[in-house]
């Protein structure tokens, strides 16, 4: 799948189906994020940020989400940029780390890193709480496993290599 197929995809699998389930409030699962995780570490620093920008500012128009969904996205992809030069700093190489060449085992160790600091990230921001931190952690926790699931199905359906 393409980098601009992925980029709608991601956008209409969140608005028009994510979005409108209702999971007791607890399971909100955010399948946009795979946008983000699957932008090629060959891009520009500066065009993985501002797509990245660009999806959350969709979702946060669509969800009314205020700014939410838009940082907490540039934050993943600015984290994920300093993780992949970390990563091929160490290796003394020039190949760049692309997530659809990952196993199944290194995609979800990967991926459930970046969600899981995605979901707080929105999820204590939405509550801007310390008393609520339990709540925020409940729900990080249930959010992650769901969207986590979902990547799962993505990389099956997706994936040459097993």
């Amino acid at each position: 799948m393409n980098r601009i197929t992925l980029f709608f995809w991601a956008i209409f699998v969140q608005i028009f189906i994510l979005n409108n389930i209702q999971l007791s409030g607890y399971i909100n699962p955010y399948y946009y994020l795979i946008f983000i995780l699957y932008t090629s570490s060959k891009n520009s620093k500066a065009s993985i940020l501002l797509s990245s920008f660009f999806i959350g500012f969709i979702i946060d128009i669509f969800s009314n989400s205020y700014g939410l969904h838009a940082f907490a996205s540039v934050l993943t992809a600015y984290l994920k940029i300093i993780w992949t030069m970390k990563i091929t700093k160490n290796k003394d190489s020039e190949e760049s780390i692309e997530i659809e060449n990952f196993s199944i085992s290194e995609f979800l160790i990967f991926s459930l890193y970046f969600i899981t600091i995605h979901h707080f990230t929105l999820f204590f921001l939405e509550r801007f709480n310390f008393s609520e931190i339990l709540s925020v952690l409940g729900v990080t926790v249930t959010s992650t496993t769901f969207t986590l699931f979902l990547f799962f199905i993505h990389k099956l359906s997706t994936s040459k290599r097993i």
